[in-house]
């Protein structure tokens, strides 16, 4: 059965898959990472602005974003029962490309052997991170991070066909959401919806209104600021845009359409 189903994903995953336009780094350096960093500034600079200071959180403030349509996987999360018979690692890999009749240097299998080396890579000491490949183990596994079952998931408003268009957007409103630690997910390119959470570690996070100068799109976004970046490696791409360093300024992000931002229940919401 499982076989049947991803079989059937593989022809749309092959024919579609392109890049995320949210651009997600892990905080600690990897002997595999072979970008450089100018390259990886210059990466995230052609796909969305994404990382900025926290005291851009003003109402009257602006900044630049593009919001490209986000690339999803065509049949989305599997049933528990078909996802979890699947192996998921990249030891497996290869037994799954060739049960797929994925070419082992095909681009997409690039990006499969690419989304299982960042589920697999550790995090920060304080770090809780997974990958869930269904929508139980998604929850289960944030209830597990966030210590209750009592979570609510929360998702930024952005047109769903995208805003190609880098522009300036104002913020209009800024609410700050109750909490100190949230879990963050982004979801990641595989034949089926495959999601790599983790915990944010100490951080504040925001509900921001935002409307583009150019077009007038009135947006609703999730911004997380990272409050505690001393062990973050000093090459992140973050530090290079906002020209801080590990242990300096917090650290905020947007979470653009699609990626979740994990609470406790009935967390508020305040001016």
């Amino acid at each position: 059965m499982a076989r049947l189903v991803l079989t059937a994903l593989l022809a749309l995953f092959v024919a579609g898959q392109q890049s995320h336009a949210f651009y997600y780094t892990n905080y600690i350096k990897h002997s595999s990472s072979s970008a450089s960093p100018v390259n990886v500034v210059d990466d995230i600079t052609k796909k969305m602005a994404v990382f900025f200071r926290e005291d851009a959180l003003r109402v009257g403030q602006t900044l630049p974003f593009r919001f490209p349509a986000p690339v999803t996987a065509p049949l989305g999360f599997l049933p528990r029962h078909v996802a979890d018979a699947i192996p998921f690692s990249s030891a497996t890999l290869p037994s799954v490309l060739a049960q797929l009749g994925i070419a082992e240097d095909s681009p997409q299998a690039a990006k499969m052997e690419d989304t299982l080396a960042m589920c697999e890579a550790p995090g920060l000491s304080w770090e809780a991170k997974f990958c869930a490949t269904s929508l139980e183990a998604l929850v289960e596994g944030a209830q597990g991070v966030i210590g209750t079952q009592d979570v609510t998931e929360m998702l930024s408003k952005v047109p769903r066909a995208g805003s190609p268009r880098l522009q300036a957007y104002a913020v209009r409103a800024v609410r700050a959401i109750e909490g100190s630690t949230f879990v963050g997910c982004h979801q990641k390119e595989y034949p089926y919806t495959v999601y790599m959470c983790h915990s944010t570690g100490p951080s504040r996070a925001y509900e921001v209104e935002m409307e583009g100068t150019v077009d007038g799109d009135k947006i609703t976004l999730l911004a997380v600021c990272h409050t505690e970046t001393s062990e973050w490696d000093e090459d992140h791409v973050a530090f290079k845009v906002l020209g801080t360093r590990p242990g300096g300024p917090p650290v905020c992000h947007v979470l653009p359409y699609g990626h979740i931002l994990w609470a406790k229940q009935n967390a508020s919401v305040s001016a």
